[in-house]
């Protein structure tokens, strides 16, 4: 009885293949199915983990599948929730700090091994953090560090390099006035923070560059309004970055409704490569990020620090390439 259940919880090698095989064989005959409540109990280990992480659009959708696809192929079960029914706020990225406390301990009551998470959402994830990484609960976090000191794991996209080419694509173009539309600034928007900060060090670099940036009010984060506002602006920059494909797109609304063309009046670039910036009229220059790849770096972490392959190394922050996508919302600055 015992050799039967050690080969039916996959203990493999100990056990002769012929002995595997009819076991196996027997077990599929009576119907037998692993019972896993029990063996977490036996063992201690659920095989589960925690993902807060939204489908919030088609990068996270993909973040999403890379997870899935490592985690699966480990052999661990992905448990995946968010805050919050407000999908206009989620939308807007509007920290929810109403129940993301809620959300993680659930995930704790089941004793999920480690936890994945998106900092933007809620602002309760950075409360409980440090307790996580205390109680020696692996964490790995997407595109933020939350805190100042490392003390988890963090998978980002190369925002530098995906700035500076943003940069060194308009500045080719000819344009010399140049503005920057962002989401609301907010100090756990790290991605957002970085993209910023690094497309501005690359204007920079050219002294005869005019450079103003617009952002998004926590208290109204309409990206319409905003771009409204720099439309009418009687200096309109040449040429606008919009630090994701989201702002692009309400940029370009505003700008059908003003009769303001695009790139002719004024180019465009945005930030992700959302499933839509390639169909948008016209097609959406931006910097397409990896979210497959992103996903499957935090899930390769995570199951690296729950087995103990890599319990004693200092916390990891992995950068993911990117690459700028020329389509056709950018042009020479006057048409020239």
């Amino acid at each position: 009885m015992t050799t039967a259940s050690l080969i039916l919880r996959n203990e493999k090698g100990r056990f002769h293949s012929d002995t595997r095989h009819r076991v196996i064989n027997v077990a599929r005959k009576l119907g037998w199915r692993r019972n896993l409540l029990v063996e977490s109990l036996q063992t201690g280990k659920t095989r589960t983990v925690g993902v807060l992480v939204p489908p919030y659009d088609s990068f996270w959708s993909n973040v999403l599948f890379g997870l899935h696809h490592e985690l699966v192929a480990a052999d661990y079960m992905p448990i995946t929730l968010w805050i919050g029914d407000d999908i206009e706020a989620l939308l807007a990225h509007s920290p929810q700090p109403a129940n993301g406390l809620d959300q993680i301990n659930r995930l704790i009551d089941r004793r999920v091994e480690g936890f994945v998470l998106w900092p933007d959402t809620a602002d309760a994830y950075s409360d409980l953090f440090k307790e996580l990484v205390e109680r020696g609960v692996p964490v790995v976090v997407i595109d933020s560090e939350l805190t100042d000191e490392k003390i988890a794991d963090s998978i980002q996209t190369d925002e530098e390099s995906g700035s500076y080419q943003v940069a060194q694509h308009l500045l080719k173009l000819g344009h010399r006035n140049i503005g920057c539309l962002i989401e609301t600034e907010l100090a756990s928007k790290r991605w957002q923070v970085a993209r910023q900060r690094y497309f501005e060090f690359a204007l920079s670099e050219c002294h005869a560059v005019q450079y103003r940036s617009w952002a998004l009010e926590a208290s109204d984060p309409d990206g319409k309004r905003v771009a409204s506002l720099i439309l009418d602006d009687p200096n309109r920059p040449t040429a606008i970055f919009c630090d994701t494909d989201h702002l692009a797109h309400d940029l370009y609304h505003v700008a059908h409704e003003k009769n303001i063309r695009i790139p002719e009046d004024i180019s465009v670039v945005g930030f992700s490569d959302l499933d839509f910036a390639k169909t948008m009229r016209p097609p959406l220059t931006t910097v397409r990020q990896k979210p497959l790849e992103l996903g499957r770096h935090a899930a390769r972490l995570l199951i690296g620090r729950i087995t103990g392959e890599l319990k004693d190394a200092e916390p990891h922050t992995i950068k993911v390439g990117c690459s700028l996508i020329e389509r056709e919302s950018t042009a020479l600055a006057n048409g020239k």
